[in-house]
């Protein structure tokens, strides 16, 4: 229980300053799911998509707290505080629904790394981590039909 109320209290109080870089979304190589739109980002993240379109389980890779991807996640995409995006995870699971599964990781590499061994997964990053070998055999689907290295790109 301690351990619970010191993590929500990093939660609460970490912070980021809002400038954020390009961010990119990366998944398995077998998912079909190459072009996604940012609504549909937001539904993954937010756990109210709980399976792709070729019925394999979603699992959401999330950066630990202190990271860029993690704040660009919660203020930017799902447009909510920590402490709100954990309790309405958490809801899911109490409404009686299929929670939905997180995988916490603390580097870029892990996160890649984990992607690539498991089908469903999905992952935020920072674009310029695309670039790591750990991340070479991932796919980078379009978000509103465009890649990060495009203008209008969505996660900027």
């Amino acid at each position: 229980m301690l351990r619970f109320l010191l993590s929500l209290g990093l939660l609460i109080g970490s912070g980021s300053a809002g400038n954020f870089g390009t961010f990119a979304v990366v998944i398995h190589q077998s998912n079909p799911n190459t072009n996604l739109l940012f609504a549909d980002i937001r539904a993954l993240f937010g756990g109210a998509t709980k399976q792709w379109s070729n019925g394999s389980k979603v699992v959401l890779v999330e950066r630990d707290s202190s990271s860029p991807a993690y704040h660009f996640l919660i203020e930017r995409i799902l447009r909510t505080t920590a402490v709100e995006y954990k309790r309405r995870l958490l809801s899911i699971e109490y409404s009686g629904e299929a929670p939905a599964t997180v995988k916490v990781l603390n580097s870029e590499q892990a996160a890649c790394k984990f992607v690539f061994n498991v089908p469903g997964a999905i992952a935020l990053i920072e674009s310029r981590s695309l670039t790591l070998p750990e991340c070479s055999g991932l796919v980078t689907p379009r978000i509103d039909g465009r890649l990060p290295s495009q203008s209008g790109y969505p996660l900027r």
